[in-house]
């Protein structure tokens, strides 16, 4: 008989968003202590250090900043945790991409302080996890690490956001669409979510309605991003990448999609892709796998191709890959305790290459 597991859902303590709201963050960062320490990366400096050293000052608050090293990496985040050790914050900003914010998740865990999460992009749900992802100095993966809890406190500046490359909410939007199928995936079985626990019914829920937002409004927020239009549509996305696709993956489960993400990882012509590009090319991928009805598949595809995601091998710069290099991503995709068997039934190596040989576009 499966294992029983109970049932777990976790969330950031409070999630703020719209434009310019940095600026106005101080009732809710003095909730937090008196003296604050920022790990803020050097990209957007500029642009996030005055709104949120206005902020501190408004509420007579003590604010130090470190900048981010570039890389997370234990050297780097243990540097800055010492750091902050010594100055004796009572919480930890983490602002910009992923990895800027996963090195503030670190070291706000390893001094058991609330974190706050700026993000400057909408190209992942790492804001409102309590995962963060380590590398070493070649910016290959080392280990994920499972932290004591969720951020205290996200604040989603979308006039910052906006101001991103389109590419990131496009990419964003790819990780938010596979957050649904594999939570889908995950109903009704014995499989373990990131939490340690089962799905819950509610984290299924907020990954269908972060699906659904994608494709009904994902291609008026792209047009609108192109313009720096802030708009209805964009807001929806931006929530969509951010939170609802956060709670969902956390609460809801893995499979295909993120489980293929580490093969795609390990061939050098995937290195430049984003991980929400990877994942998102895992959606088509589990949808063959799983036998998704055509008019599913189809409507996926035209999206795809509308919002510029990838939907085969060559749009990952792939199309040619060699034999052995399929077999790789198949055997990393399907090693013991990979997300993959999380699907109703197991999928072998061979019958992943046979998917992707159809996908080489």
């Amino acid at each position: 008989m499966p294992e029983r597991l109970p049932l777990v859902f976790a969330a950031p303590g409070t999630y703020v968003q719209g434009p310019e709201i940095l600026g106005a963050a101080g009732p809710h960062l003095a909730r937090l202590g008196a003296r604050l320490f920022a790990v803020l990366d050097p990209n957007v400096f500029d642009a996030v250090e005055p709104a949120l050293a206005g902020a501190c000052h408004s509420e007579g608050l003590e604010f130090r900043v470190e900048r981010f090293p570039g890389e997370c990496t234990e050297k780097g985040w243990e540097r800055l945790a010492e750091i902050a050790r010594a100055w004796g914050p009572d919480a930890v900003i983490a602002a910009g991409g992923g990895k800027a914010l996963d090195t503030g998740k670190l070291v706000a865990d390893a001094l058991r302080l609330p974190s706050v999460m700026v993000p400057t992009i909408a190209s992942t749900d790492a804001p409102t996890s309590r995962v963060a992802v380590i590398y070493d100095d070649q910016h290959a993966v080392v280990r994920v690490a499972r932290l004591r809890a969720n951020p205290t406190l996200v604040l989603v500046d979308t006039a910052l956001v906006i101001k991103a490359p389109v590419r990131f909410l496009v990419a964003g939007m790819g990780d938010a669409l596979s957050t649904w199928p594999e939570a889908r995936s995950n109903a009704g079985g014995a499989a373990r979510t990131p939490l340690g626990g089962s799905q819950t019914r509610a984290a299924q829920a907020l990954a269908e309605l972060s699906y659904r937002i994608v494709l009904q409004q994902g291609r008026e927020a792209r047009r609108d991003a192109d313009a720096q239009r802030l708009s209805p549509a964009f807001e929806a996305v931006v929530e969509a990448n951010t939170l609802l696709s956060g709670l969902g993956f956390e609460s809801g489960g893995l499979a295909v999609c993120h489980a293929l993400h580490a093969g795609l990882s390990s061939i050098p012509a995937c290195h430049g892709a984003m991980h929400g590009e990877k994942v998102a090319f895992g959606v088509i991928v589990q949808s063959l796998v799983e036998g998704w009805p055509e008019a599913e598949r189809v409507e996926l595809i035209d999206f795809f191709r509308d919002v510029g995601l990838p939907a085969t091998l060559a749009d990952l710069g792939m199309a040619s890959a060699s034999p052995d290099e399929l077999a790789r991503v198949a055997e990393i995709t399907c090693r013991p305790g990979s997300h993959i068997y999380n699907l109703r039934r197991p999928v072998k190596p061979a019958e992943l290459i046979e998917v992707l040989e159809t996908l080489r576009g």
